[in-house]
């Protein structure tokens, strides 16, 4: 039998953790390859992946190095020259909204305003864009690089793979283990990331969701080869096909405090940076379901990043109908790579849409997996105050939505005054509201869901 073949999971944040490690993809794995986690987070971040596994995996801390100066300023300059190459291209200024000067910090403000000099010399010329970006692989420090390479040697690495794309402190990796011809493969975070012009690293092969995802990256990145494109879906809805995962609704209403014999929507929050004007929403939508006269309970769901006290003047208002329910995360870290979801609550999202009849948000993620069970998502479309730096009108011309035209992907919340008549819908089960999701499900997430770690396994062979 030929011995195993050796891949190292290059895990720079708690992201990876939940959507990769926590799915059934190291079980898949585990037939042909040993595998080695190699990330920043301590040895005890992956605990519960190995208690829900059974796998033995070897771990090793990564230490992730800061660009320099000048390497940093050619990959700002090759990035705001995307953005705007882009959004000609696609005539979608939103694309630009990716681009946000650093505030308080007089040095990194004036790198940001010299990388627009020099972006804005490049943005109309491809070849320009794609040299900058060469320019900033070659400017990595070769001690850097080798000392990579030397890690990369004793591990006695086969392959790598890195849970997602958006580190720019993964890049030195990437060229020693390119200079050791050891295969690298990445993940594409998620579905609205390849407008954003961070994809940081630079690998043999990409997995990507769907050809939906695959056809962005041939609009943005259109020098990356066919060949390097992997259709292999995502492995983080598949928790939603677990029936093992599922609570009965008794015993659901029961540990939260909810009553069983009472509808149940999700408003599911944003970061603030995302939606600031989430608690005027929330009170909204509680403001119409005290008007409705069959018991309807509004389950609330922080951003697992949001710790502000912006939501508690509502929750304290309408006590009777919010019940609050936060999620389940490890949080005793000192910068946000370091949150990530705990195993509970994967558990705990699977029982919300499982139980809820819809979730109401601002544009997010959620609508997918309420999908998978065929819920609806009531996306919010309204401004409550006007704002000459955000709004809705914004939102959804972010490019990734796209993927909902000539689908009745969602419900739309277009006005205060329409959400009462909407709610009611969506509680008599009206197929007009969102009646087209599946589909947009399909055409986002290659199905079936269950097949896809053994897809991604599969292409690490």
């Amino acid at each position: 039998m030929s011995p195993k073949k050796h891949v190292i999971f290059i895990v720079p944040d708690g992201v990876g953790i939940k959507n990769y490690l926590y799915s059934d993809l190291l079980k898949h794995l585990d037939a042909f390859a040993k595998v080695t986690i190699w990330s920043p987070l301590p040895e005890s971040a992956f605990n519960e992946v190995k208690s829900l596994h059974n796998i033995e995996f070897n771990y090793k801390k990564l230490t992730l190095y800061s660009e320099s100066i000048v390497t940093r300023l050619l990959r700002e300059s090759a990035s705001f020259a995307r953005l705007k190459y882009n959004a000609k291209k696609t005539q979608n200024e939103t694309i630009l909204l990716n681009w946000r000067r650093p505030k308080g910090n007089f040095k990194l403000s004036l790198l940001y305003r010299v990388a627009e000099t020099i972006g804005s010399w490049a943005k109309s010329n491809y070849n320009r864009i794609i040299n900058l970006e060469r320019r900033s692989k070659q400017n990595w420090s070769s001690t850097i690089i080798e000392s990579y390479k030397t890690d990369l040697k004793a591990l006695k690495a086969d392959s790598i793979f890195i849970t997602h794309q958006r580190v720019t402190g993964l890049m030195p990796i990437c060229l020693a283990a390119k200079a050791l011809n050891i295969t690298s493969t990445t993940a594409i975070f998620s579905w609205d990331n390849l407008p954003k012009a961070r994809l940081c690293v630079d690998t043999n092969y990409y997995i990507l969701w769907s050809d939906w995802m695959r056809r962005d990256m041939d609009l943005f990145y259109p020098e990356i080869k066919q060949e390097q494109l992997k259709i292999a879906g995502t492995p983080q809805f598949e928790f939603y096909t677990q029936n093992d995962r599922v609570t009965d609704r008794a015993t659901f209403a029961k540990r939260y405090g909810l009553n069983p014999e009472s509808k149940w929507l999700c408003f599911s929050g944003d970061d603030e940076y995302t939606s600031p004007y989430d608690p005027t929403y929330l009170n909204d939508i509680a403001e119409a379901i005290t008007t409705i006269d069959e018991p309807v309970q509004l389950i609330f769901r922080r951003c697992p990043v949001d710790f502000t006290t912006r939501y508690d003047a509502v929750l304290e208002t309408y006590k009777d109908i919010i019940i609050s329910i936060d999620p389940i995360w490890h949080t005793d870290a000192k910068a946000w790579v370091g949150y990530f979801s705990k195993l509970e609550d994967v558990d705990l999202q699977v029982n919300l849409a499982k139980h809820c009849d819809a979730v109401i948000n601002l544009g997010s993620t959620m609508a997918l997996d309420f999908a998978t069970f065929n819920k609806p998502c009531l996306y919010l479309n309204y401004d409550t105050v006007k704002d000459d730096n955000w709004s809705t009108e914004f939102i959804y011309r972010f490019h990734h939505f796209k993927s909902m035209e000539s689908l009745n992907a969602v419900g739309w919340l277009n006005s205060k005054s329409e959400i009462k008549a909407t709610i009611l819908a969506v509680l008599e089960a009206d197929s007009a509201v969102g009646s087209d999701r599946k589909l947009w499900f399909k055409k986002l997430v290659l199905c079936p869901l269950e097949a896809n770690a053994n897809l991604i396994a599969n292409t690490l062979q």
